[in-house]
Parts: C-alpha cells; structure tokens; sequence
C-alpha cells in the first residue's frame, strides 16, 4: 500500500506544480508538451518512471526489515 501512496505522491507533485505554477518538473512537463520538445519530454517521464521505480524498491526493503517473516529471495 505505501508504494501505491509513494507512487501517488510523485504524480501529484506533477499535477500540484502544474495547477498551482510552482517551479518543478510539472512545470516543466507541461511547457514541453506546448512546445513539442520530445527529448525534454523522454527525460522527464523516463525521471517521473525512475523515482518511482526507487521509491517501490525502497518501501520493499523496508517492508522485509520491519516485518521478519518477509524473506528477500
């Protein structure tokens, strides 16, 4: 459940940034997209994917320190 939530929280940090113009990678997402800049736009979604493939990784070894009767292999 919290990688759900982790993952959640980074995609609304896009759409709060977006709605609300802070500085940051919504932003910068959106200003992209309007101006048709693909490599801008792979880097940032491939950035977006990448924190939450780390952020499922780390609530995972979390998950297996917390709780003994979870094994890593």
């Amino acid at each position: 459940m919290a990688g759900d939530r982790a993952a959640g929280m980074v995609n609304g940090a896009i759409i709060v940034g977006t709605v609300f113009a802070f500085p940051g990678i919504g932003t910068l997402i959106v200003g992209a997209v309007l101006n048709r800049d693909f490599a801008l736009i792979q880097a940032a979604i491939f950035v977006v994917g990448v924190a939450v493939v780390v952020l499922n990784v780390l609530v995972d070894l979390t998950y297996a320190l917390a709780d003994p009767r979870v094994r890593l292999s």
